[in-house]
């Protein structure tokens, strides 16, 4: 009996020393899969404390603050930046008529609709074959009441008019 008891003995040590080294292979893919974790989240960290990826820039607008125009001479790029985030207020305009919302209104009614919106609202104009003096006037009312815009100049002048490219330019106050 003895001789089976020294196997029993080897047996269970054998067995127990498999449970060990079980045990320390899963520790050590415990430790790889945190470690793998933490050097992606400090990557993650690091790229958005310098602005770069998953669309996290830091939005310093550090352009040069050139003049830029799409199709007509009078719009002009100017960036500024500002704490709270710009919501945009569509108005189309389509030969002398302003439409806001599938509504056609007339420019008093439209300027006194935008002077009641909070500071952080930016006008987009889109310039559908406006008329010049339909599109001066409503850059005019704007700029009066101190209100930024930006303008977006339809290119009607594909074949096919579904298909139109946008040339935009920005106003700012």
């Amino acid at each position: 009996m003895s001789i089976q008891n020294d196997v029993e003995k080897l047996y269970r040590s054998d067995l127990e020393k498999q449970r060990q080294k079980q045990k320390k292979k899963k520790k050590k893919k415990l430790l790889g899969i945190m470690l793998i974790v933490i050097i992606i989240a400090a990557l993650i960290l690091i790229m958005q404390y310098l602005g770069l990826g998953l669309g996290g820039g830091k939005g310093e607008g550090s352009g040069d603050g050139k003049d830029v125009s799409a199709s007509s001479n009078e719009a002009s790029v100017t960036t500024t930046t500002t704490a709270a985030p710009k919501e945009l207020y569509d108005i189309k305009v389509s030969g002398s008529t302003y439409i806001i919302d599938e509504r056609v209104v007339d420019l008093k009614s439209l300027v006194s609709t935008v002077k009641l919106m909070s500071d952080n609202v930016i006008v987009r104009i889109t310039d559908d074959n406006a008329t010049k003096n339909a599109m001066d006037d409503l850059k005019k009312a704007l700029t009066d009441d101190g209100r930024e815009f930006t303008e977006t100049v339809l290119d009607n002048s594909a074949l096919d008019n579904s298909v139109a490219n946008d040339v935009t330019s920005e106003t700012v106050r």
